[in-house]
């Protein structure tokens, strides 16, 4: 059969813009179907437009979406079911909205699709019963709904089974720098806000040792980023993986996701400092953590069921930098305990703490969370757009205060944050710290020639661009030292330009006018 997967852009623009990174479904199943003898493509908007003439012409198109992206993803549906080709949906918002899914494609995959693909495709292909496809929601002739039993979530064993993902299925994936890995699903925590756990479980399935290491050869990419939601778990697990990516030589730059005091502390209980792991983690070249801080509030904390406290946010930066890692805080504004100062008092305890960079979104509550079935009980919903469920837009009304005063504390939070003199001041520092290595790379002969391109690039903020030029002209080493001493004020003033981006587009202005016309603590559809 032919097969072709979609997964579609978010709409408008917003901060994760220039991250050319698809997420690792698509190219799994992608690969599960190419090694059962179908022919299979992937599109991901972010890399490369979807040929549509090629889709209108498959047996099955999959479309892969999250909530904000759902809406697109139903209009593209619409458009390939009106010519006759059947359109199956996948992904976290579908697996707890089928009913809604089914209005505009025929088949919809519930939670784990590995498997589930695989089946439906046999199923349709030999035009065989699809009653006993387990996970599958599907559209009879009739228009009747039938949704067959939940799929349970796969074992360790068939996990550790399922093949690399195969990227090269993705149509543009030679623009990807940094490339995407995996190695483990599941979460053994359970915020409200995250619907991760009702997807994967809480059951964490790993990938062998030898299984990461050759898809991490396989990519043979500068840099990684590490789709696991907590790639710090098991910690004997993680330090195996450590050393063997150090002994063979197998470190790319990469970046992860993990939790604060889990990570840090060799025992949360006395608090003391796991100085072996987050060594390794250097040593192994990571460059950057993403820590879902969430708050700075204890009561916030509490509510989220996050487990954490203030102070391990304030000891994990710490140790962080002292292994050289710098850290990405992630947090979130708008909790039920929350008041309109919170996104304020998260940006300056941010300064205060000098982490390197935060993204502060809006609570939203997806489905499949408990957060959305409590808020949808209160009756606070604001909006049923789903491509506001992005984290940027208010969309719940908020306790004691109106939902437009939170997206404008939270904009004004950021840009606080991302202030000019907060970029230009790590700029001089590393400047003046690295003079000598940075004197020594510009008067290499290949760099020379570079520099006015490069000033120009700098004057017009086209910071990858620039970056791209860099490493065009620079040896490796050369490039890792530059990184290392100007990495937070790129990062810093990318997300200065992004920011201002969002705030001037016409989606934020309407959305804003939309937020100012509904009173505070008046949940009214807007």
């Amino acid at each position: 059969m032919r097969v072709r997967f979609i997964e579609p852009r978010p709409p408008g623009h917003h901060v994760y813009d220039n991250a050319l990174l698809p997420r690792l479904g698509l190219p799994l199943m992608g690969r599960i179907l190419a090694e059962s003898g179908h022919d299979v493509r992937c599109y991901c908007e972010a890399l490369a437009p979807v040929d549509m003439e090629d889709c209108l012409s498959a047996d099955l198109v999959g479309i892969s979406s999250t909530t904000s992206t759902q809406p697109y993803a139903y209009a593209m549906a619409d458009e390939i079911e009106a010519a006759g080709v059947p359109v199956a949906f996948g992904g976290p918002h579908v697996s707890f909205m089928a009913d809604e899914a089914l209005e505009h494609g025929t088949y919809v995959v519930r939670g784990e699709g590995e498997r589930t693909i695989l089946e439906l495709v046999a199923a349709v292909e030999q035009e065989g019963p699809l009653g006993d496809v387990a996970g599958l929601s599907w559209r009879e002739a009739s228009g009747r709904f039938v949704h067959n039993p939940t799929r349970r979530a796969c074992t360790q064993e068939e996990f550790e089974a399922l093949p690399n993902p195969d990227l090269t299925l993705i149509e543009g994936h030679e623009r990807m720098g940094l490339k995407p890995a995996m190695t483990q699903w599941g979460c053994t925590f359970d915020c409200e806000f995250c619907s991760v756990t009702a997807m994967f479980s809480r059951r964490v399935r790993y990938r062998r040792t030898d299984q990461i290491l050759s898809e991490l050869q396989g990519l043979g990419a500068g840099s990684v980023f590490f789709h696991d939601d907590c790639f710090v778990v098991n910690k004997r697990r993680t330090r195996e993986l450590l050393h063997a990516m150090i002994d063979t030589g197998t470190t790319p730059e990469w970046m992860a996701q993990v939790r604060a005091a889990e990570t840090v502390f060799a025992s949360k209980g006395r608090r003391e400092p796991d100085h072996e792991l987050l060594s390794l983690m250097r040593r192994a070249n990571c460059f950057m953590v993403m820590v879902g801080f969430e708050s700075v509030s204890e009561a916030s904390l509490g509510q989220m069921n996050k487990k954490q406290e203030v102070a391990d946010i304030v000891d994990s930066v710490r140790l962080f930098h002292e292994h050289g890692i710098k850290v990405h805080g992630m947090f979130i504004a708008g909790a039920e305990s929350d008041g309109i100062e919170a996104a304020g008092e998260i940006s300056e305890f941010a300064k205060r703490h000098e982490i390197d960079t935060i993204q502060i979104m809006i609570e939203v509550p997806l489905p499949g969370t408990r957060l959305f079935r409590r808020v949808t009980e209160e009756g606070r919903i604001l909006s049923t757009d789903w491509s506001l469920y992005d984290g940027h837009h208010a969309v719940m009304a908020p306790s004691g205060y109106s939902a437009h005063d939170l997206q404008l504390a939270v904009l004004g939070a950021m840009e606080s944050f991302y202030s000019l003199p907060r970029i230009v001041g790590p700029s001089v520092e590393g400047s003046i710290r690295d003079m000598p290595d940075i004197v020594r790379a510009a008067l290499r002969p290949r760099s020379i020639p570079a520099l006015p391109r490069l000033a120009l690039l700098a004057l017009r903020r086209r910071w990858q661009e620039a970056l791209d030029l860099i490493g065009s002209r620079l040896s490796p080493e050369d490039v890792r030292r530059l990184r290392s001493s100007f990495a937070v004020p790129i990062l810093r003033a990318y997300g200065r330009a992004q920011l201002a981006k969002y705030r001037d587009q016409p989606r934020t202005l309407a959305h804003l006018a939309d937020l100012r016309a509904i009173p505070a603590g008046v949940p009214a559809g807007i």
